[in-house]
């Protein structure tokens, strides 16, 4: 029975959600005909595991504690007999500095109140309005590498715009700090900072990201941590944080879909460190944030970042319906305002390939370049700066406020 759900899972994403895009694209999901909500409901059983405990956060958020082997993770039908594994049988050093930024404030993990029991794990209950929006933003394309060469032929790439840093360099991980920013968004609209691993062929590639995002029904109340997976180019395979079978939740204090505190303009800075990490003795792909293991992919379920990652991307996107003009990205500074104002990415570093690493360590200057396709909207600049921790960084962001016409 459990097999049978987790293709139903599948299946049941396209069905009553293929009516919109076809009618309306994102908008008008609040005209969804009873039917189709109850498919949704019926979807939402399947996802939201009975808890052992619930909690309501001050952002309207249900929080519920789940029999950690009892999460939607194992009903993959890949992960039947799969063993938890709690951390990591390796885990890379760091090399050099990690220092924080000279501004950085902790972020805030788990409200106070949230304690879930020994054995469970913190997961945020998902809604009729997560399911909806998670696959427009997915058919939007908000989970796309944002080089060119990476984007596949089954997303609509209209209104979307990036400024990131690019590595292309065979590596087993990633790890970096990121700055939180919650710019402003209309309905439609998506504005995220994150990192991307990737790996594979154009139409059929493994990618995991982590970072944050701000958008209005995914992540409300504003900037959110969240992750993405795919393992077919972004076509069946995947979800946004833990909406489908896949990603084993490991952290009883860090749940995806966490509110973060963001950054004031020449203020205060919050940043995260986040870890992408493939663990080289088991093969599975780790997230952690800050010095918490949060949990991980099953190499079973992402087969062609088995041999680690050709690609790593950090920086901002951001997404607007052609005709409205477009939303801020970052801190919405261009990056040569610096700090306080743009966006930042810091204390860039991977497991590297070519040096038969073990050690999260400097990137190879010569795989490094910035890439902006909207450049008088939103831009990018790296350098490297020993002091304060910095070590290799990005600034990166823009005002938005640009109107595009169809390409």
């Amino acid at each position: 029975m459990a097999s049978r759900d987790s293709k139903d899972i599948i299946a049941m994403f396209m069905v009553p959600l293929a009516l919109i895009f076809v009618t309306n694209a994102v908008q008008g999901w609040e005209r969804l005909l009873k039917e189709e909500y109850m498919e949704l409901d019926i979807q939402l059983k399947l996802i939201n595991k009975p808890p052992l405990r619930s909690f309501q956060t001050e952002y309207g958020d249900v929080i519920d504690c789940v029999d950690m082997y009892k999460q939607l993770a194992f009903d993959h039908p890949l992960l039947k007999s799969h063993t938890i594994q709690m951390k990591p049988k390796t885990i890379p050093e760091d090399k050099g500095s990690e220092a924080s930024s000279t501004a950085y404030i902790s972020s805030k993990y788990m409200p106070k109140n949230i304690r879930c029991p020994t054995g469970s794990v913190p997961i945020r209950r998902a809604t009729r309005e997560d399911l909806i929006m998670a696959e427009s933003v997915k058919y939007l394309g908000l989970n796309y590498p944002t080089d060119n060469p990476f984007r596949g032929s089954t997303v609509d790439i209209q209104g979307h715009h990036s400024a990131v840093l690019n590595l292309r360099n065979q590596n087993y991980g990633a790890r970096s700090r990121i700055n939180i920013w919650d710019p402003s968004v209309q309905d439609h609209q998506f504005s995220i900072g994150t990192m991307w691993i990737v790996s594979g062929p154009k139409e059929d590639i493994n990618s995991l990201q982590a970072g944050w995002a701000v958008h209005k029904f995914l992540s409300p109340n504003g900037s959110r941590l969240y992750t993405y997976w795919t393992a077919d180019g972004y076509q069946k395979t995947g979800c946004f944080n833990v909406l489908c079978p896949g990603f084993v939740q490991v952290s009883s204090e860090i749940t995806l879909g966490l509110a973060l505190p963001p950054s004031t303009f020449n203020g205060s800075q919050t940043d995260m460190l986040l870890s992408l990490y493939q663990d080289r003795a088991s093969g599975h792909w780790w997230l952690m944030f800050e010095d918490k293991y949060v949990g991980y992919w099953p190499k079973e379920i992402i087969p062609r970042l088995g041999e680690g990652a050709t690609f790593v991307s950090w920086g901002g996107e951001v997404y607007s319906p052609l005709g409205l003009l477009s939303p801020a990205m970052g801190g919405g500074h261009f990056p040569e305002e610096g700090f306080g104002k743009a966006a930042y990415i810091i204390q860039i570093k991977v497991v590297r390939d070519d040096t038969n690493s073990t050690k999260f360590e400097d990137p190879p200057d010569y795989a490094l370049k910035t890439w902006a396709n909207q450049p008088h909207c939103y831009n990018a600049k790296n350098d490297y700066q020993a002091a304060g921790g910095w070590g290799y960084y990005v600034f990166f962001g823009g005002p938005g406020n640009c109107s595009f016409a169809m390409e």
